[in-house]
């Protein structure tokens, strides 16, 4: 300790500019160098004089430590010098330091921002102990294009019994609940689980217990566990809430746990967990809905659990070939699961954010070398007043240094404003995973400070090394103001081209992104989105527990809202369009043998009510829509889309044909009607074939209510509200939102990858036509002579803008080449991020292309300018 604080004082001496410590080796050094002289007149040779002379001095290995200390101490007092030298010299240029701060700012701050979103989204382990241990196992049929799917109950209770390299497997079931809290209904997002699903997370509850196996047994299975949102909302944070009863879906429960704040399962942001009872019973025989979660075996790679789970659906297939043929079963790590459709668009982002950084690094390189141009004499004093080049270029970067380190202070905050817009930018109800840890933590600052030292490197380091060599001679003889800097001129155009080359791939990548966003939102959806409102409301099986009354209930619900005033016509359906929710279901024609679920064909398939295409505004094109015929005992009808048609049955008269449907619907059904193509999961998905069938005949436990308005739909929300608690008291709503909200959050991720590249790409370009202005604007002043020849020779103003302007678009034409070959090369990375645009759009490349030399002209323009007013007689003079 008391070593240290010596240090401490030793180096705040040589903040203060205390010279004692240096003194002090000096005079050292003269005793020593004196007693070896006395040593040596007394007889003893050399080695021996100085060994004498070190030990009279306190001994060899304090002379050593002397020395070594002496060595730390210059070097740190060469350290502080240069520092305060290069403040002084920042000082002195303020124009300069504002501009190289500013853009050093911009590119780190971008990067910065970037780099939070990926670093909590992509980079930080799941919030569960042992996170890496944890993977989803999916149903895959690699016969139908490695199609993934969730799992059929009876194949995950075979998983769960017969593979080997899991600790443990539970399945998860997400359904919205319908809670009675404090007297008033509750619809809120649940989760029913297998009760293995907690210790697999092995996160421990904040109030009471979790799952047993003994509740995962019907009839015992009547527990709830709160999340700690709700339990702060709804129940006042009581901490006597464990063993009271509440009403879940019409049943009594007793919540038995709390979780900790903050809780959840990845891409279910669920507020309250109840049991999945599963036993092997004939009713799960078809259907596939659970999602399935394992934690590995210590040790236990995950090539070896894809191997073990493929051995184990080959069981299951074997066991129920009529429903398991041709599927097998797929592993993958929890992680990358629930960032699956994210992960590229946010590597591209981040690679946007680092070409941005490199053109703001070449452009303060650019800089560096134009001011060093103007220090010329100065280095050269320096170096023959006997400086070394190293020394040179450690002052130099130093300077270098400081600049970015001012740049990444100030690229920290405008990387927490950038975030806060990022943040802006996500919408609510279509989040980010993950999206709520996007924070600027230290793993961010790390970064950053990385960040920074990379490009003191970049754009410090190769100027020092030019700046440093320097020719005495002509350097003190012209002075600071002129001559010798044609391989300066050269190495800037070279930084120039690299700018404007990573400018022209930021905006290609940005102009294709805009073309396919703009494209996107052109789509049409197949229904109109305006003047729609929707609503999501879920029955309780307890109260509704036969298809008889769920039909009724629906019935007279619709007609309820359909009497309120401002209401034109309204509908339902079990999944409403663009939230990437479908259902899929086997069928086969009925005037054909059956054959087993694995063999026969699927469609997607819709429970939707009569007037429900009134409602979204999508034609029949023949035949009817569902109307008051179909009731719950005539007989069953369907309605398929064109693409249906096309695909299975072209040509053919399809009010002829009947079909066998793998649902709830035992007999063959009509068809009485063909309606308009509409897209179901994503804007971006073709119309797949689709069956629909009534809910008054095959109804749902839950649906999507769709009513459309005579004006604002907003101002109907609370008619359609009172219209439904006058048939149910008790029935909770959910998720009350205008179509035209949930048709903007379908295309949030595209429109926010479209607006961030934008972004860039615009800061791209002025940075890279500032480098080019800075080339140009400096090729003007070192060529003033040369132009007043012309001019007195005779030379017109239109022959000095060309011969600027020339040197501009040469450049930028350079730069074209090479930024078009990088955009060509990473095509690849961009094809699957954009709709009914290929990578080598010609439109969009000619555009870009056009735009960098209008802007590299327009850059160039206030030099030829200033050429243009050379007077002859003046730079004649100059040198």
């Amino acid at each position: 300790m008391r070593q240290l604080r010596a240090w401490f004082v030793r180096l705040a001496g040589l903040v203060c500019r205390n010279r004692s410590e240096r003194n002090l080796v000096a005079e050292m050094e003269s005793h020593l160098q004196m007693h070896i002289e006395d040593n040596l007149r007394a007889g003893m040779n050399p080695a021996q004089a100085r060994r004498e002379a070190l030990m009279k001095l306190g001994g060899v290995e304090q002379t050593k430590e002397i020395y070594r200390e002496r060595r730390g101490l210059l070097v740190l007092e060469n350290l502080v010098q240069d520092v305060r030298y290069g403040v002084r010299m920042l000082r002195a240029s303020p124009g300069f330091t504002a501009v190289a701060i500013l853009t050093l700012a911009l590119g780190i701050g971008a990067n910065a921002a970037i780099f939070s979103v990926v670093n909590a989204i992509l980079l930080r382990p799941l919030p569960y102990p042992e996170p890496e241990r944890l993977v989803r196992v999916w149903e895959s049929a690699p016969t139908k294009g490695a199609f993934r799917n969730v799992v059929n109950p009876l194949n995950f209770l075979d998983w769960r019994d017969h593979s080997r390299c899991f600790e443990s497997m539970a399945a998860i079931l997400d359904l919205m609940t319908n809670l009675s809290a404090n007297g008033e209904p509750l619809a809120v997002q649940g989760l029913q689980v297998s009760p293995q699903f907690f210790s697999i997370l092995r996160v421990p509850p904040l109030l009471g217990r979790t799952f047993t196996s003994e509740d995962g047994v019907a009839g015992h299975h009547q527990v709830v566990i709160l999340g700690y949102e709700l339990w702060q909302r709804q129940f006042g944070a009581n901490p006597q809430i464990i063993g009271q009863k509440m009403d879940v879906d019409a049943v009594p429960f007793t919540v038995i746990g709390v979780m900790p704040r903050g809780f959840s399962f990845p891409k279910a942001h669920s507020e309250v967990w109840t049991p999945l009872p599963l036993a092997r019973s004939e009713e799960w025989k078809s259907g596939r809905y659970l999602t399935v979660v394992a934690r590995l075996k210590p040790g236990v790679t995950l090539e070896q659990a894809r191997e073990d789970m493929l051995s184990v659906a080959n069981l299951a297939a074997e066991a129920r070939p009529h429903f398991n043929k041709g599927w097998s079963a797929e592993v993958m790590p929890m992680l990358e699961d629930s960032t699956q459709g994210v992960r590229r668009p946010l590597w591209v982002l981040l690679a946007a954010v680092g070409f941005l950084l490199l053109i703001a690094c070449a452009n303060l390189a650019n800089l560096l070398l134009m001011r060093g141009t103007g220090r010329r004499r100065e280095m050269a004093v320096r170096s023959a007043l006997g400086a070394a080049r190293s020394r040179i270029i450690q002052q130099l970067f130093v300077e270098s240094l400081l600049l970015s380190l001012a740049g990444t202070a100030a690229g920290l905050l405008f990387a927490q404003l950038g975030l806060r817009s990022l943040l802006a930018l996500i919408p609510q109800n279509a989040p980010l995973p993950r999206s709520e840890t996007i924070v600027i933590d230290e793993r961010v600052l790390l970064f950053t400070f990385l960040a920074s030292l990379f490009t003191a490197l970049i754009f410090g380091f190769v100027p020092a090394l030019r700046l440093s060599r320097v020719d005495l001679q002509n350097a003190l003889k012209q002075g600071s103001l002129r001559g010798g800097v044609g391989g300066h001129q050269t190495l800037r155009r070279c930084f120039v081209v690299a700018e404007v080359a990573l400018a022209l791939l930021l905006s290609v990548g940005a102009g294709l992104m805009l073309r396919s966003f703009s494209r996107l939102i052109s789509v049409d959806p197949g229904f109109s989105p305006e003047h729609l409102l929707t609503m999501h409301i879920w029955t309780s099986p307890a109260r509704y527990h036969d298809n008889f009354r769920r039909s009724q209930y629906f019935d007279r619900l619709l007609t309820e809202i359909r009497s309120a005033p401002g209401v034109r016509a309204a509908g339902s359906t079990h999944f409403l369009p663009l939230t990437e929710k479908i259902s899929v279901s086997c069928f086969s024609p009925a005037d054909q043998p059956a054959p087993t679920p694995a063999e026969s064909p699927s469609a997607q398939f819709l429970i939707i009510s009569s007037d429900y295409f009134r409602a979204m505004g999508t034609p029949i094109l023949t035949g009817r829509a569902f109307d008051v015929r179909d009731n719950f005992n005539s007989q069953p009808v369907a309605i398929v889309n064109h693409a249906f048609v096309e695909r299975y049955f072209p040509g053919q008269d399809i009010f002829a044909k009947q079909l066998r449907v793998c649902w709830t619907i035992e007999k063959p059904v009509d068809i009485v009607g063909v309606v308009a193509d509409a897209r179901q999961a994503q804007l971006q998905q073709v119309p797949t074939p689709t069956i629909f069938l009534s809910n008054s005949q095959a109804p749902m436990y839950f649906a999507t209510l769709v009513v459309r308005a005579t004006g604002d739909p907003r101002q109907i929300a609370r008619s359609a509200e009172v219209a439904i608690h006058r048939v149910d008291p008790g029935q909770a709503i959910s998720d009350i939102q205008t179509m035209e909200t949930v048709f903007s959050d379908s295309v949030s991720s595209p429109r926010f990858q479209a607006i961030l590249l934008l972004v860039f790409a615009g800061l791209a370009v002025a940075l890279a036509m500032i480098g080019v202005y800075g080339i140009v604007s400096y090729s003007v002043s070192q060529r003033t002579n040369e132009i007043g020849v012309r001019v007195a020779m005779g030379a017109r103003s239109s022959d000095i803008v060309r011969l600027v302007l020339r040197e501009a678009l040469a450049l930028s034409g350079i730069a074209l080449g090479f930024g078009l070959a990088g955009s060509l090369a990473l095509s690849r990375v961009l094809q699957t991020l954009l709709f009914e645009v290929t990578p080598t759009d010609p439109v969009t490349l000619a555009s870009v292309c056009c735009l960098v030399l209008v802007v590299s002209a327009l850059a160039a323009v206030w030099p030829a300018r200033r050429a243009m007013r050379v007077d002859p007689m003046v730079a004649l003079r100059y040198e």
